[in-house]
């Protein structure tokens, strides 16, 4: 909207209100630059309300100490109104009663110092008459009314001063910086704005005009990043349809290769089967023969025996052939048994990849909705930017331009964060399916450690209390500063930094991987929260807060995530658990078996959950359906070292498998255990001493281009021991 921009052109919309969708009358002009009448907003507003929420972005804005009068007129466009008022008036009636002959004729001008009508006679002594010589420039022959070179900036120049609000019959001559530029008269200087700073208008309003052309310009510059977010977004949903596609297809090519390669073990199976019937009819047929030819020899006198050697040939063919039979049935159930399991997480990986797409998709449509609400937003900006620049109002400029730059810093700020992490949207996390159970590998723990991770951005005289591991091999620690506040680091193997956030707090505990972007964590005795690395934000509620019914007399004690349905496990110091959503709102409470104390770690495990229960010196599986659970089973604690021991931390390997930390009792020879369980939990397959090391806390698998780790976190010193899954 150029200063040449006749009147006729300026778009209707931009001069109505968006809550009466009328004509804008009396205009207020919000932060977000969005007008509306000032009645409209005095009812849209609740009444002694210190805020207001924007009809067409939704932007909340803190009202001035006066409400809505308080907030700045659009004089632009308000000057813009009452001209296309004036010329709709005229066209509909020409007939005016003339401010000076009093007689009704034909309007032949407009004075808008004296803001009325004029005849042809009157019009000329007016313009001419050196007693209405303040009055020359404010005059408006209406021939011109309809001129398609009448300009924003021809209005601005027949438009007086505004008027003082404090002496609404006197015309403004300054403006007090001290009030954020309100426009005042000489009265008002040895008043209520005695000793302020007091600016004429032509003067001030260079400074705030230099200021918006720079602005106009960065907003220039990003307005095409702007444009570009909107495809990439588009992009991005096509390449989340893509990816998902493709892991579906690999999913089900993968199953029909076992399927095909099962059935194919049991076709085999079975002339095994009848191959070594007849092996083992004709050995023993061969090894009865001799006998059987001298039996018949003396068949007569023998014949008894011939029976009873007969009868002996039948059942131990019987015998073994019922033998064979039932090995054959065992391994032909643990086959159908893997393919069962197949099935099922072939299932699971399909409902796991859903849910993740509709996720991403519900993730992806707030980008775009972010961004169209950006894109209307910068037209916003564009349009009163256009306006100021037609008008050269200097009144104006004054009361708009530094909220037009506070808008335009936070369009660029808001687009900004809406554009963080859209390239991980388009991913997807699958896991691996099992191998069939005739040929699934199993993991084993290196005899020593492989590695030991030195973190320099946790001191020497930090501690660590938990770690966990991101799918791109990144890892969390979160503990204590030795000023007894919390830290909570991100790093990779090699130990190097990648972020860091210290938070007041006394008593920290567990942390883990909601996405591969955001970290829930757990500390002190009743803290919860969402740290998001992509712009190192911090959700924290307290318990109590977040779940309604919480008891008094409760603690967190423990905390891990299901990515697969963005839900968050909270353990506390009894047999309640909690399921939370990623917003820390609660989903359903879980009551654990009777016999378990206390919740000091848990994990996911097959749907169900495995509970570390130092209290009691238990670790369990548990069972879940719905808001009830039971034990599964019991894991058998290890014989070594002498003396009792107690689970400290829990986790699985991406085959299935179940690792568990024990510390040593109080009459142990030896450190810490680190004991892998079968994947049913029924036996142990093999245990490590960790020597050495005395302060192991926490444990956690880790995919790195390595293959997959188990890494232990030690508290004091701060290190990370490397064990490989080999």
């Amino acid at each position: 909207m150029a200063s040449t921009t006749p009147l006729k052109d300026i778009d209707e919309q931009f001069l109505q209100c968006c809550i009466c969708m009328d004509q804008l009358k009396e205009p207020k002009i919000l932060p977000c630059l969005h007008r509306y009448c000032r009645e409209c907003l005095k009812k849209f507003a609740k009444k002694g309300a210190k805020k207001i929420e924007c009809v067409t972005c939704r932007e909340k804005h803190t009202l001035p100490k006066d409400g809505i009068d308080g907030l700045k007129t659009d004089f632009n466009t308000k000057n813009i109104i009452e001209f296309l008022q004036l010329q709709d008036s005229v066209k509909a009636d020409p007939l005016r009663i003339c401010i000076h002959c009093k007689k009704k004729l034909k309007a032949s001008a407009f004075c808008f110092r004296c803001n009325d009508f004029l005849c042809k006679t009157c019009h000329e002594f007016h313009a001419s008459s050196s007693m209405f010589k303040d009055h020359h420039p404010h005059i408006f022959s209406l021939s011109e009314a309809e001129a398609a070179n009448l300009t924003i900036q021809k209005l601005s120049s027949l438009r007086e001063a505004p008027r003082c609000q404090a002496h609404p019959g006197k015309l403004s001559e300054l403006c007090c910086t001290t009030c954020d530029n309100p426009p005042i008269c000489m009265p008002c200087t040895y008043g209520e704005h005695q000793g302020h700073n007091l600016k004429e208008v032509a003067s001030l309003a260079k400074t705030p005009r230099e200021m918006l052309r720079g602005k106009v310009a960065e907003l220039m510059q990003y307005k095409e990043e702007a444009y570009q977010m909107q495809e990439e977004i588009r992009k991005t949903k096509e390449k989340l349809d893509q990816n998902v596609n493709k892991e579906e297809q690999k999913a089900q090519e993968q199953l029909d290769a076992e399927e095909e390669r099962i059935k194919k073990e049991i076709r085999n199976a079975e002339e095994e089967l009848k191959r070594k019937q007849a092996e083992l009819e004709e050995e023993v047929k061969a090894k009865t023969s001799t006998r059987k030819k001298d039996l018949e020899e003396r068949m007569k006198e023998l014949k008894e025996e011939y029976e009873l050697v007969c009868e002996e040939e039948r059942r131990e063919v019987k015998a073994s052939y019922k033998k064979l039979q039932e090995e054959n049935k065992r391994g032909m159930e643990r086959l159908q048994e893997g393919l069962c399991v197949l099935n099922n997480e072939i299932k699971e990986l399909l409902t796991s990849l859903k849910t993740q797409k509709d996720e991403q998709a519900r993730k992806i449509g707030e980008a775009s909705d972010h961004f169209d609400g950006i894109m209307k937003r910068f037209e916003t900006v564009t349009k009163t930017v256009n306006c100021i620049h037609a008008a050269e109002n200097d009144w104006a400029d004054v009361q708009c331009i530094p909220d037009v730059c506070k808008a335009i810093d936070l369009l660029r700020e808001d687009g900004k964060k809406g554009s963080t992490g859209l390239e991980n949207l388009s991913a997807v996390k699958v896991r691996g399916l099992s191998p069939a159970v005739t040929v699934r590998r199993k993991a084993g723990i290196s005899e020593g450690i492989e590695s030991v991770i030195d973190v320099p951005s946790v001191k020497r005289d930090w501690w660590i209390s938990d770690i966990t591991a991101n799918i791109d091999g990144s890892i969390a620690v979160i503990g204590l500063t030795s000023l007894y506040q919390i830290h909570l680091t991100v790093i990779n193997m090699r130990g190097d930094l990648l972020q860091q956030k210290v938070i007041p707090g006394s008593r920290p505990d567990r942390c883990s991987f909601l996405t591969q972007s955001q970290i829930a964590i757990k500390y002190d005795v009743d803290k919860l929260g969402i740290f998001d690395m992509r712009d190192q934000s911090l959700k924290l509620v307290t318990v109590k807060d977040a779940i309604s019914n919480w008891p008094s007399n409760q603690w967190v004690s423990s905390v891990t995530t299901d990515p697969a349905n963005g839900n968050i496990i909270v353990g506390c110091d009894n047999r309640n658990v909690y399921v939370l959503n990623d917003q820390l709102k609660p989903i359903k409470t879980i009551t654990l078996p009777a016999g378990i104390q206390c919740a000091d770690d848990i994990a996911m495990h097959g749907g169900g959950l495995l509970i570390c229960d130092s209290s009691s010196g238990k670790a369990l599986a548990v069972t879940v359906h719905g808001t009830a659970s039971q034990v599964k089973y019991e894991f058998t604690k290890p014989a070594i070292g002498g003396g009792d021991r107690w689970p400290r931390s829990v986790c699985t390997d991406q085959n299935g498998y179940v690792y568990m930390l024990w510390g040593a009792g109080l009459f142990s020879r030896s450190g810490s255990v680190i004991v892998q369980y079968s994947r049913d939990g029924g036996q142990i397959e093999m245990m490590r001493e960790v020597d050495g090391y005395h302060n192991i806390e926490s444990m956690t698998s880790a995919q790195t281009n390595q293959g997959e780790k188990l890494l232990l976190g030690q508290s004091s010193p701060p290190q990370i021991l490397v064990y490989g899954l080999v």
